[in-house]
């Protein structure tokens, strides 16, 4: 049986429009249609659908036959709520500072402070720079459109060579040319204070709160 029609049996079989399929998978109706119609018979996507469905990933794509799908959260594809809150990755890119991947390579259950906020998201956190508050593979919460506030932890983005670089810190204190920034483990060679210029790092958006690993 082909890929694309094993994915679409297993999803009626579970009671899923190919729209809900999408929707905890990450990616729209008509990808999954192109999916299930063979369109894209190597899809990047397999891994999550496999997953959702709680098919074995060998069973869509023979190359990664050895690879184990972890059973989705909530017990495979009985979710409670919609799955709309995406979730980015990150990976080192320097001392204490990440680069944060451009699609989502996640997303969970709304969380109740995010149910009205439009382009909220959570960041895997990469780097040991806010142990112990913020650890490597915590979920940090964050809300684009809260003002920006001294006394609080922020993601600070810039970009560089076209890629979104960010680093989490916490503010201490704003001008009108830097960011006056702490940290609690400071990498080696860095200092727990220590400033950003605003040129470089031109946004900021405030956490408000995480899921640890």
């Amino acid at each position: 049986m082909e890929p694309g029609e094993i994915i679409r049996r297993r999803r009626e079989e579970l009671g899923l429009s190919q729209a809900q399929l999408g929707n905890r998978v990450g990616i729209s109706q008509p990808a999954i249609k192109k999916i299930e119609a063979g369109d894209s018979r190597h899809s990047k996507f397999l891994p999550k659908i496999a997953q959702v469905l709680q098919i074995p990933l060998g069973d869509l794509d023979a190359s990664l036959s050895g690879v184990v799908v972890p059973p989705a959260a909530g017990g495979g594809a009985r979710i409670l709520g919609e799955r709309d809150f995406p979730v980015h990755a990150s990976a080192e890119g320097g001392p204490g500072q990440i680069i944060v991947s451009a699609e989502p390579v996640d997303f969970m259950a709304r969380p109740a402070p995010f149910i009205h906020v439009r382009d909220a998201y959570g960041l895997l956190i990469t780097g040991t720079s806010m142990e112990p508050e913020y650890r490597q593979g915590d979920t940090a919460l964050v809300n684009p459109h809260l003002p920006v506030i001294p006394g609080e932890v922020h993601i600070f983005y810039a970009e560089k060579a076209g890629e979104a670089r960010a680093t989490i810190k916490f503010l201490r204190r704003a001008t009108a040319d830097k960011w006056l920034l702490s940290q609690h483990n400071p990498p080696d060679g860095t200092a727990k204070d220590f400033t950003l210029p605003r040129r470089e790092w031109q946004w900021a958006h405030r956490v408000i709160g995480k899921y640890s690993r």
